[in-house]
This record gives structure tokens, sequence and C-alpha cells, in this order.
């Protein structure tokens, strides 16, 4: 992974990176895969979901990263994040939010060639599960998080009960400043469609100081690195189903 590149390039080229953001090689679903009736008791929730990860920001990342997925068995909730070319040796956090869109250059309000996390935000909403060492409960395992190696590659995967997950997602928000949202009582939960957030980049890139941070993070722990749109699949990814849970 290089390091710096030069900022400089067409938005024509941005756009038509940007557009490849959607892609899953043959797990492509149709749109009447996509169709649900969303219940309150997320009993919709069931099978499999999966996104390909691509950058956010192309000027760190030009190819795809990686793959992540989530699944529905009984009570068994399960989500993986896979990459192969994620940022090195790199402290990393993801997690899945109310958005419908990933990030894209239109977002870069400052005109700094860098999509940061409060500029993300406009396109991402905010997070409804935290994909981190504890998916039972939305703080508990929070901010507990593994690194890439020295090749920008990392896995991750965990499982849960649906019902105490889904339990803690009802409960009351005790928390309306942070930016982890809860489910109301008559809403329910929804997978495809839904945005998953790759963030943490190595401390030694340089940043410019235009990066803007949230939440007590530095800018390289808060800045979005990828970003993948999760859609309804027959089977996960190759690169998923290799891990354990």
């Amino acid at each position: 992974m290089k390091l710096i590149l030069k900022t400089g390039l067409p938005l024509l080229s941005l756009c038509m990176l940007a557009s490849c953001g959607n892609n899953l090689s043959d797990n492509t679903p149709t749109a009447q895969t996509q169709n649900e009736v969303i219940q309150t008791d997320g009993s919709n929730i069931d099978g499999f979901y999966a996104g390909d990860i691509w950058p956010v920001n192309y000027n760190l990342h030009f190819k795809k990263i990686g793959a992540v997925g989530v699944s529905r068995s009984g009570d068994n909730f399960t989500a993986q994040v896979q990459m192969s070319y994620g940022p090195k040796e790199s402290k990393i956090q993801h997690a899945l939010y109310t958005g419908r869109r990933c990030p894209n250059i239109n977002d870069d309000l400052n005109k700094d060639a860098y999509i940061d996390i409060l500029e993300a935000r406009l396109a991402i909403g905010q997070i409804t599960i935290p994909f981190d060492a504890d998916l039972d409960s939305q703080l508990s395992g929070f901010n507990q998080n593994i690194s890439t190696d020295i090749n920008g590659k990392y896995v991750y995967s965990r499982s849960a009960s649906f019902e105490r997950m889904f339990t803690d997602l009802k409960a009351s928000d005790e928390n309306n400043r942070d930016n982890i949202t809860k489910l109301k009582e008559d809403e329910g939960l929804t997978l495809p469609g839904r945005i998953v957030l790759i963030q943490g980049l190595n401390p030694k890139i340089k940043l410019p100081e235009s990066v803007a941070t949230a939440n007590g993070m530095s800018a390289h722990e808060s800045i979005p690195v990828g970003c993948a749109v999760l859609w309804k699949v027959n089977e996960l990814p190759q690169e998923l189903t290799q891990l354990n849970p």
C-alpha cells in the first residue's frame, strides 16, 4: 500500500471507482430477494447477508479491500469481516449503521481530498450494531479493537444470541449524545441495503490537519477506510465461509 498518492485524480475516475461498490461477485441478489416485511420482533432477519468492502478514501486505497457478512440461524447471529488489502498495521473498528449508502467524493465538503468521519456521517447515519468483542450488547465490547497485520490482512468473526442482542437493541437509550442508536418499541431491524463502515489507519500515515475527528478518537482512529452495503444472498462469499465464528 502506498502511503501518500497524488490527490489530483480526475473526478470521473473517482466516480467510476465508487460505482463499483455494490458488486457482490456471483452473489449479486435480485430485486425480489431484497423485499421483506420488517417485523418488530426481528423475525424477518434470517439467512445470509453480505457485501464487498470498497475504499472510502481512494487516495489511500484503490482496490476491493475485503468482504463483510452477517447471518442468522435460529438464535445464532454471526458477523464476519475479512480483509486481504486493508490498511497495514492499523487498529480497526466496524459497525452496522442506519445509513443506506457509502460515503463518496461528494461528501468531501472541505475539499481536502479526504472523507473524514464527520463528513461520512451525512451518508452512514448512526451505529445500530457495533461489530465488536460482544455482539450481545451495544456497549460492553465497544472499542475493544484488533489490528491488521503487516500486509493489511484482517479477520473478525463473532457470534451471539440474537434474542439477547435484539433485547439490548430495544432497551432504552441512556445516552442520546453518542452516535449509537436504539430501536424504538414499534421499530424492527432490517439488513438489506444497510451500511457497514470500517475505520482505522496506521498513525504513521500522514493526514492533513483538516481531517476531523469525533468521540475523542484521533483522526487515524476515526477516518473511514472501507464501506460495504449488505444485501440478502443465498450463501456467503467464499472468503467468509472459510472463517470460524
